[in-house]
């Protein structure tokens, strides 16, 4: 039975792409409407592993910005930028990210769902930027502190199935009573179901499975589905 609800944060509780597009259009002097969803996404999986040459002293922090944008832009058959302008992109990125909000209908599925069940944050990333970007979507309304894990405080990081045990101490809960609700299948659905996790994907960029051999328990493709999922979960008995 399920007892715990843990959440990834970046594309799950709010929108990344929004701040993303808005930051890098105008770098790039593109129309506002031209879609970027290519490069979102190779700038999201570019994340992960430039994050971890930063963390070696692999790379810079300007080394990171230019290489990891660049990368992404080349996905989308874009052109690449200069040093300045990878720079002032992670400012205006950084920026945008001041202002997000959940996702409609969170709010009212957390205030549910906390009444039930243990409420936590696992996230890969930096502590401190993670944790401005808990507090501005106002997840400790719902989740303490002693809740929320980052992999730069652990040293460890998805997919790695030990960053979800070491969640598992902290809430004091075997792993068949957490669920995980994330956007990427390869670093939250698979990573959680190889921990012996229920997994909730929220998959509202309709991206496909690259493999079958780790099924979520639930899939959901839009916010409003989202909403539906977790409140439910408030309905089921308690044994």
């Amino acid at each position: 039975m399920i007892k715990a609800v843990v959440f990834d944060v970046d594309d799950t509780l709010y929108d990344q792409k929004a701040p993303f597009e808005a930051a890098l259009a105008p770098i790039l002097g593109l129309p506002s409407e031209v879609d970027l969803n290519t490069t979102f996404q190779a700038y999201r999986q570019q994340s992960h592993q430039a994050y971890a040459h930063v963390i070696n002293g692999h790379w810079s922090e300007q080394e990171m910005a230019v290489k990891r944008l660049n990368t992404a832009l080349l996905a989308q058959h874009l052109p690449t930028v200069d040093a300045q302008s990878a720079l002032n992109f992670e400012e205006a990125y950084t920026a945008g990210l001041a202002d997000i909000k959940l996702f409609p209908g969170l709010s009212t599925a957390l205030d549910s769902l906390s009444q039930q069940y243990q409420l936590g944050i696992l996230t890969n990333g930096n502590t401190q930027f993670q944790l401005a970007k808990v507090m501005q979507l106002q997840m400790h309304r719902w989740i303490d502190r002693e809740a929320i894990v980052t992999s730069e405080e652990v040293g460890l990081a998805k997919p790695d199935p030990q960053i979800f045990t070491l969640m598992n101490r902290r809430l004091n809960l075997r792993a068949s009573e957490v669920a995980y609700v994330g956007d990427c299948y390869s670093m939250d659905v698979r990573a959680a179901k190889q921990a012996g996790w229920q997994s909730f994907w929220f998959n509202h960029r309709d991206l496909e499975e690259p493999d079958g051999q780790w099924v979520p328990d639930q899939t959901v493709t839009d916010p409003l589905e989202l909403q539906e999922l977790l409140l439910a979960l408030t309905t089921i008995p308690e044994a």
